[in-house]
């Protein structure tokens, strides 16, 4: 069974609503390596928060008497296993992030919206989990992308983005740049053949839609940095900031990003990849055009002031962030199109109007992106 949600294709998974008691020994041997041992095992409490989080994960919350508490997430898909293949490159995320957080130039307040990790195991033979500190007590209401982030918002979001990044360039432990990992191949699948069934949508910009849909362009637009910009290393990049990716919680009457979630698809690649997503997807065309030069200089002041520590080359300017932003938001037009395409009912029309908003964001992202 195929499902949308948000724009986004998911697929129908075993939900796990209530555990086995094999499953929970498997967790509680995880907890373990940890030193997370809970005194009475029956009197852990178990319950169900999510489900098609994380492409298609259950996410459980479990509760020990001391009124700690950790989200579990589990995967187990027979019918699309490239779903288990993603959580284990999940997995391989977190287990480097953990090596990386105790090495003495990894600054803390850089990782301040990335999960803690306490364990987990692959998804092979068994289910998968990943154990992480559970948040959902203070998640808040979740902005609309198809209203579009508040500028103020998004300058957020590029703060942790220039973080993770910075962590990246400090760090010793290397991780694999994943070739191989292409998350949005079934959704490719899907989406291509509906281009045609939408009206406004010219033979040009389908041409250059399925373009840069094959498999190695994928790849290309969210790892390549040309040869002519010389001196930036590639850097950590989530690949896939979209609007179910982050959660949020409300202070003092204002919108604050709390965690960036679902790093299945990340790269070693663009530094531009992830705020191109940002403000190509999730910003109105109006903000996004108006902010954007704002946006790269707050992103290159929040690298500068970390630049002292990085053990990778990284030579940004201004110019430079240009161009590997005009390369990086192909990506967006992409993710919107799976919106547009797959779940039209985050592109309401106004009245009066042919097209709906994220159609119409479209639209404008694709003359910007191919120069019309």
């Amino acid at each position: 069974m195929l499902m949308t949600l948000n724009g986004h294709l998911h697929f129908s998974v075993m939900q796990f609503t209530e555990l086995s008691q094999e499953l929970k020994d498997l967790i509680f041997k995880v907890l373990a390596q940890f030193y997370i041992l809970p005194p009475n095992k029956e009197f852990v409490k178990f319950k169900q928060i999510g489900q098609n989080r994380g492409y298609n994960s259950a996410i459980h919350k479990l509760s020990l008497e001391d009124g700690r508490s950790y989200a579990i997430k589990i995967t187990d898909n027979e019918e699309h296993p490239v779903l288990n293949l993603l959580h284990n490159r999940e997995l391989e995320f977190y287990e480097w992030l953990d090596g990386v957080r105790s090495e003495t130039d990894c600054e803390q307040e850089d990782l301040e919206n990335i999960l803690q990790f306490f364990g987990g195991t692959r998804c092979d033979t068994e289910p998968g989990v990943l154990i992480l500190n559970d948040l959902s007590s203070r998640v808040g209401i979740q902005p609309s992308y198809t209203i579009g982030y508040t500028p103020q918002l998004v300058f957020q979001i590029v703060k942790q983005i220039a973080g993770y990044q910075s962590v990246y360039l400090c760090a010793e432990k290397e991780v694999s740049v994943g070739k191989e990992m292409i998350k949005y191949d079934l959704p490719v699948q899907k989406a291509l053949p509906k281009l045609d069934e939408v009206p406004w949508m010219t033979e040009e910009e389908k041409r250059h839609l399925r373009e840069w849909t094959l498999p190695q362009n994928l790849f290309s637009i969210h790892t390549e940095i040309p040869d002519e910009i010389e001196g930036v290393s590639p850097v950590l990049a989530h690949c896939d900031l979209w609007n179910g990716n982050m959660i949020f919680e409300q202070k003092e009457d204002s919108t604050h990003l709390l965690a960036i979630l679902d790093w299945q698809i990340f790269k070693i690649g663009n530094p531009l990849i992830d705020i191109a997503t940002i403000i190509g997807e999730n910003m109105t065309t109006e903000d996004r055009r108006e902010y954007t030069e704002a946006i790269l200089s707050l992103y290159l002041n929040e690298i500068e002031k970390r630049k002292s520590r990085f053990k990778k080359r990284f030579e940004m300017t201004k110019d430079k962030a240009r161009l590997l932003l005009s390369l990086a938001l192909r990506w967006p037009c992409i993710q919107t199109m799976f919106a547009v395409v797959l779940n039209p009912i985050d592109d309401p029309k106004e009245e009066d109007q042919e097209m709906g908003r994220l159609s119409i964001r479209l639209r404008e992202l694709m003359n910007d992106v191919i120069g019309k």
